[in-house]
């Protein structure tokens, strides 16, 4: 008799330890977050440009730690190598400076494009009819389905170019903001 209860509780708490090791691998691969990561925003100067002609700033790097944004929005439980999509969210530019005569009314078209250390070919966004009103901030329109994790390095370097339909009398202060929507998953 104590040999069969000897027995069963050496089943049972094999059974124990075999379904906590399984809910614990099971709650691991559970973890899954979205993540909204804004590369460090960067300031570019538009030059004081008397022609209508076409408009170039940049290159301009800038330098961010994926794995360490990551670690830090999941408490450290997981890093870039966890990274299962990355998105596009919003490309923003905003003329700091802005006034009646200089501001986006100025530009026909505008277009952002920027590569990385891990995907040197140029990705772009572009308004090709920016509409002619006073504008001190401009979003380029986003495609939020294509999938942009080839270009999730951990530097980044961005180009602006345009077309002027006005001349500029006085440089433009502009800061760009590129967001991404990254699924981590454990």
């Amino acid at each position: 008799m104590r040999k069969n209860r000897a027995k069963i509780a050496i089943a049972i708490t094999t059974m124990a330890i075999v379904l906590t090791a399984t809910s614990c691998l099971k709650m691991g691969n559970l973890l899954n977050f979205k993540l909204g990561m804004q590369t460090k925003s960067f300031d570019v100067t538009i030059p004081v440009t008397s022609d209508t002609g076409m408009m170039f700033v940049g290159p301009v790097a800038a330098i961010y730690n994926v794995d360490s944004f990551i670690r830090a929005s999941t408490a450290g439980q997981l890093g870039a190598a966890n990274i299962q999509s990355v998105k596009l969210s919003s490309v923003v530019l905003t003329i700091n400076n802005a006034n009646a005569v200089n501001n986006f009314q100025n530009f026909e078209f505008v277009d952002l494009s920027f590569l990385s250390n891990t995907n040197g070919t140029p990705y772009t966004m572009s308004i090709a009819n920016n509409p002619d009103s006073y504008a001190s901030t401009l979003s380029l329109p986003v495609d939020t389905t294509v999938e942009m994790s080839s270009y999730l390095g951990n530097q980044f370097t961005y180009k602006v170019h345009g077309r002027l339909r006005r001349a500029t009398t006085q440089e433009l202060d502009c800061t760009v903001n590129v967001t991404f929507s990254l699924t981590v998953k454990g």
